[in-house]
């Protein structure tokens, strides 16, 4: 009976991440762990016995390469299945991004279906809609864990229930076994269906397409074809999980885990690194880009910000401001003038009320902060720039101005104290404290994410095991719960479109870009066949380069747009106005900026 409503959920839903046939699966964090779920909601219209069904298999099935059903949390409209939440999303997100996937990553992700199948069978449970969207995917350090998930329209084996001929079928017909189209099933319609997946991995499509009834009529009558690049190894195992009569395949899940297993140690017998493979030859771009009239310095360029018709340049102890006549920064500058502050910039930003400037002297065993802001609107002179922060000694310093330059979160160590530091949150301009300094660990950064929200990194590589732990803090200066992933992460950079994405690079090569949705969370990898060190976060997406001059531009999702080369010496790079790069560079003892036209660039891959 259900329980009497309304009451507290132990779950707080934090947004929608999947809509199926009988109701919608959701991200949620349980309240009293501090941990993350995917609530299935299963409404009035989904049969009961076949709730009880999925249920019942699911609390059975304990295995790495399946999905845990956690619990049942019923609701004022229904009940969830409480499952485990898989951060990478499902494979066939992975399958369409613009990257191959490696082949090394492709068997082991197999390998994993298989093994969970294995589990399955021995359970005399058939799935009977294996498919990319039904295996998640779990982050490790090594690449995925795949697992399956969605047993809702799972059979017991025909030893246990016996079908009427002609009693029809569900799922999905592009992975489905010959013999699903007439209402017969074996444990080899799922291997047939790994079959598919495995074909689709290693060549890039399924092997029949078309409607439905298309595909009926393919999977009954047409043999596949296995072109000649697929390796031997591999083309057997195909050929016989793809065989039109279930007892021409692998008897057992067991026995095609074990064949893949062999294939996999010939086909790629050295270890491999690499989780996706790069394209053997990215067209490199050379764009137009214009320099920017009569603007040049005497030293290397270290910080650039752009605020309306403002170019702030930040060169060790000089804050540069070009004036223009409009936002395109066309034309000669009508200003420019400079400030020197007594230690160098650290780095600076922009904000509704000015440009914040950090400073940075090192002293013996310690170092001087100071925070400073220049408002906006006015001609810069020095008489009109305000010391936020007075002079703040710390051996460590980290902080984070929020969106709308109202508090500043800090975090310093006193004593030459390396491991434990102080946070506290401050209202600005007064500098009030909001609430009583906290003690935690030294994070490797603070982002504010929005008006009332920050982010802290923990990176922790301690006996080979590799984690970034991330703890959300609010405006009032407490933490609040976390989490982690299996990522060293040392910086994350927001979009300023949506500051719950932040974009960043694993620490350990291989390297690779990470973005990071919060909402819900999804991590993916991006493979680069560069290190950035400059990485700009925009409306449209990402922008990747290096000191040397290579640019890299991805959308919003991670998918690669163009590769560019600038044939310039880097120092410092921003973005400005909707599709536009400001570029500082470093050549012959001279300093120079120059800006790019992104638009012609971002439209490759739209075809």
């Amino acid at each position: 009976m259900n329980p009497t409503f309304p009451y507290r959920s132990n779950y707080r839903i934090l947004g929608k991440i999947g809509q199926g046939q009988f109701g919608q699966v959701y991200f949620a964090l349980r309240r009293h762990r501090g941990d993350f779920v995917a609530l299935k909601n299963l409404g009035p219209g989904f049969p009961t016995n076949r709730f009880l069904r999925e249920f019942a298999y699911l609390v059975s099935l304990r295995h790495p390469n399946i999905v845990a059903c956690q619990a049942i949390e019923y609701h004022a409209k229904g009940r969830y299945l409480v499952m485990d939440y898989c951060e990478g999303g499902t494979l066939r997100n992975l399958m369409e991004s613009s990257d191959q996937l490696s082949l090394e990553t492709s068997l082991k992700l197999v390998t994993d279906i298989l093994a969970g199948l294995e589990q399955a069978h021995q359970h005399k449970i058939i799935h009977c809609d294996i498919k990319p969207e039904n295996i998640l995917l779990s982050l490790t350090p090594q690449g995925w864990t795949a697992k399956i998930t969605d047993f809702g329209i799972s059979r017991l084996s025909q030893e246990s229930l016996n079908l009427p001929p002609g009693s029809g079928y569900t799922g999905s017909p592009a992975y489905m076994a010959p013999e699903r189209f007439y209402g017969k099933y074996s444990y080899g319609c799922d291997l047939y269906s790994v079959g598919i997946i495995l074909y689709e991995l290693i060549l890039g499509e399924r092997p029949f397409s078309g409607l439905p009834s298309d595909l009926m009529l393919a999977h009954l009558n047409q043999r596949i074809f296995v072109p000649d690049r697929v390796a031997e190894p591999l083309k057997a195992i195909l050929l016989k999980a793809l065989e039109k009569l279930p007892q021409r395949r692998f008897s057992s899940a067991k026995e095609m885990l074990d064949k893949v297993a062999l294939a996999k140690t010939e086909v790629c017998p050295s270890p491999v690194y690499c989780l996706i493979a790069l394209p053997l030859d990215s067209p490199l771009i050379t764009p137009e880009i214009k320099l920017l009239n009569q603007v040049s310095f005497s030293q290397k360029i270290s910080h650039l910000e752009v605020n309306n018709n403002n170019i702030y340049v930040g060169i060790d102890k000089q804050l540069t401001c070009l004036n223009y006549d409009d936002s395109s920064l066309t034309g000669l500058p009508n200003h420019q003038q400079e400030i020197s502050f007594n230690e160098p910039i650290k780095t600076f930003e922009i904000r509704p009320q000015g440009c914040f400037i950090l400073t940075k002297r090192k002293t013996t065993g310690t170092a001087q902060y100071s925070l400073y802001c220049y408002p906006n609107q006015a001609v810069l002179n020095s008489s009109l720039v305000a010391q936020i922060l007075p002079p703040f000694e710390s051996p460590q310093f980290l902080s984070s101005l929020d969106i709308q330059g109202k508090w500043l979160a800090v975090i310093s160590t006193k004593n030459n104290h390396k491991m434990t530091g102080q946070f506290q949150v401050f209202n600005l301009p007064h500098l009030s404290i909001v609430h009583a300094p906290n003690i935690c660990p030294i994070p490797s950064q603070l982002i504010a994410l929005d008006h009332r929200y920050g982010l802290a990194l923990f990176p922790r590589n301690s006996q080979g095991n590799k984690r970034t732990f991330l703890y959300l803090f609010n405006r009032r200066g407490r933490f609040l719960k976390g989490f982690s992933l299996p990522l060293l992460l040392s910086s994350l950079t927001p979009n300023p479109s949506n500051h719950y994405e932040l974009f960043g690079m694993e620490d350990i090569e291989p390297h690779y870009g990470i973005l990071i949705k919060l909402k819900p969370l999804k991590v993916t990898r991006i493979a680069l066949d560069f290190m950035p060190k400059f990485i700009i976060a925009q409306d449209w997406g990402y922008g990747l380069a290096n000191d040397k001059g290579t640019l890299l531009l991805l959308d919003r999702d991670g998918q690669k747009l163009s590769q560019i080369e600038l044939s310039l010496s880097i120092t410092a790079m921003t973005g400005f106005g909707e599709f536009n790069l400001l570029i500082a560079s470093w050549s012959r003892k001279t300093a120079q900026l120059f800006t790019l036209d992104l638009r012609s660039y971002l439209v490759l891959n739209d075809d």
